[in-house]
């Protein structure tokens, strides 16, 4: 399924030659909305980052993104909201986007993978986003993998794959299902570190709403190609307002950042 191009609108050169990426599930869950609503917009601001991909985007959360100034700066995958349904996933870029693609991915949750492509000054790659099934579907999820890594293998030699994957470090069959050459940022920038993305010993929100204990790294940042990732680091896993109880999310993002050269 393509996507209407959004229309063009100037856009601003990378940092310093670098190119940042914000990955984050901000949750379609109803709890205190109203207070992590303007959380959650605030900070994709702070993220200051030149690609963002959110996952369970509503179109309610989509009215409040499009309403602060600063989306002005962005390109949307989706500006009218009719790919979301109850909640979907959503590209933001401060380049022009190409052929945008959203690929439905077998699923009893609505489950798709979005790619497009996106002019830098570096040249082009592809940047995708997925939410993968959750819970124990690990044979369904290898099998979304599979079409993933088939759907990105003609799209740019340069590519970014991130979201909520729903699969830890190592996890079979799900590890083996996607496409080798792409690399775990975090694996590679911190071997060792636990980088939970999922975390009810922090974020007490989603301890109280689920009430199970759950620690774990399901939200990953994959880079495909002559990307030099140079820093990664957990975001929105601060309290929101010193209320110990609410955090914009129940899952904590990740921003990245890449050597981003010209190819030759």
């Amino acid at each position: 399924m393509s996507i209407a191009r959004a229309p063009v609108k100037p856009g601003t050169r990378y940092h310093g030659g670098m190119l940042s990426v914000l990955t984050w599930n901000v949750w379609f869950g109803g709890h205190r909305f109203d207070e992590r609503c303007p959380a959650l917009v605030e900070r994709c601001y702070r993220a200051d980052a030149d690609l963002i991909a959110l996952q369970e985007v509503t179109p309610e959360l989509l009215a409040h993104l499009q309403a602060a100034p600063w989306l002005r700066d962005y390109h949307l995958s989706d500006p009218d909201g009719s790919t979301l349904g109850d909640y979907g996933v959503l590209i933001l870029s401060r380049h022009p986007l190409h052929g945008i693609e959203l690929h439905p991915l077998p699923t009893q949750m609505g489950r798709s993978l979005l790619v497009a492509d996106v002019a830098g000054p570096g040249g082009p790659l592809s940047f995708a986003t997925a939410h993968l099934e959750s819970q124990d579907n690990a044979a369904l999820r290898a099998e979304q993998l599979g079409l993933v890594s088939r759907h990105l293998a003609r799209r740019q030699p340069r590519c970014l794959l991130v979201g909520d994957m729903n699969f830890a470090d190592g996890a079979e069959p799900e590890t083996s299902s996607l496409d080798p050459s792409f690399r775990d940022v975090w694996s590679l920038l911190h071997p060792g570190e636990p980088g939970y993305t999922v975390d009810t010993d922090v974020n007490l929100m989603r301890w109280q709403v689920k009430e199970k204990v759950t620690r774990k790294r399901i939200d990953r940042v994959f880079a495909r190609g002559a990307l030099s990732p140079t820093s990664i680091r957990l975001f929105g896993d601060r309290c929101v307002g010193g209320d110990p109880e609410l955090f914009a999310s129940d899952h904590f993002g990740l921003r990245a950042t890449f050597d981003y050269p010209r190819a030759s």
